[in-house]
């Protein structure tokens, strides 16, 4: 049952189910629609509160090029502010995942736990993407539509079914023709990724910490996942097996029972 929506004039976001608060954030270019259900599928166990970052889906407020990653999170606090919460577990996919990171740095009074899913940080010496995945950002102005067959290839598992990556190949292209990204969004969400240096600052990071990657992710190196699992005190690091960069999508059963074991423990730890 959607139980808040739009309440804030210039960030749009969604609320579904009862129990725990839980922040969701999508990653680079990626609107709530891109939960393609998963959001409510975690809404049977969570009241899950996924959020338009500015400049995609339906909030209409602008990114500007000399925003940070601490600004989204600023608008989560909004978004939490307006739904009446004090502290709230947060979610984070990819860049996402980055904007947990800086709730649990800016809004640790906020955060009750963070959820880190195949994310990164600059300055890691690490490669943030691989290879393929860069090739596939530089082509993406020539490749229209096909490039939505070449992202599922990219993102899902290696062991996802061709059936599978059809259907959400065929999903994110609905998606993106009702609600066009921008290439210059785009290059401004890259360019608070890359202003995104925290490998000093998440030692200060004191809420429960879960890290979670896919085994297969062929578009971030677990190596990134691994790196902010040994910076952040305490953190524990889940790999699921054959899931890719997309593991709540092509492993959701697996990756939601490590949410909810996740969160269940760090609820008793209160």
């Amino acid at each position: 049952m959607v139980r808040s929506r739009k309440r804030l004039p210039d960030i749009h976001y969604e609320v579904h189910g009862e129990g725990p608060d839980l922040v969701m954030l999508r990653g680079l270019g990626r609107n709530i629609k891109h939960w393609l259900g998963f959001d409510k599928f975690a809404a049977r166990h969570f009241r899950t509160i996924s959020i338009d970052a500015r400049g995609l889906g339906k909030s209409t407020r602008d990114m500007s090029p000399l925003d940070t990653i601490y600004d989204l999170a600023d608008d989560v606090v909004r978004v939490m502010d307006a739904v009446g919460i004090d502290k709230s577990h947060v979610l984070g996919v990819s860049l996402g995942g980055m904007v947990s990171m800086a709730m649990g740095l800016k809004h640790p009074a906020r955060t009750s736990s963070l959820v880190i899913i195949n994310s990164s940080i600059a300055g890691s010496g690490h490669p943030r993407l691989t290879l393929p995945a860069w090739l596939l950002l530089l082509r993406a102005v020539a490749l229209g539509p096909a490039i939505y067959d070449d992202l599922a290839r990219l993102l899902l598992g290696p062991e996802a079914s061709v059936d599978l990556r059809k259907k959400v190949a065929r999903d994110w292209l609905k998606i993106d023709q009702s609600m066009k990204v921008s290439p210059a969004l785009i290059v401004k969400q890259i360019l608070a990724a890359a202003r995104f240096r925290v490998r000093g600052d998440l030692s200060a990071i004191k809420a429960p910490t879960l890290v979670m990657y896919g085994k297969g992710d062929q578009f971030v190196p677990h190596a990134n996942s691994e790196l902010i699992a040994k910076l952040i005190p305490r953190a524990r690091m889940v790999g699921i097996e054959g899931a890719g960069h997309e593991l709540t999508i092509d492993r959701p059963d697996e990756a939601l029972e490590e949410i909810r074991k996740f969160i269940k423990w760090s609820e008793a730890r209160k």
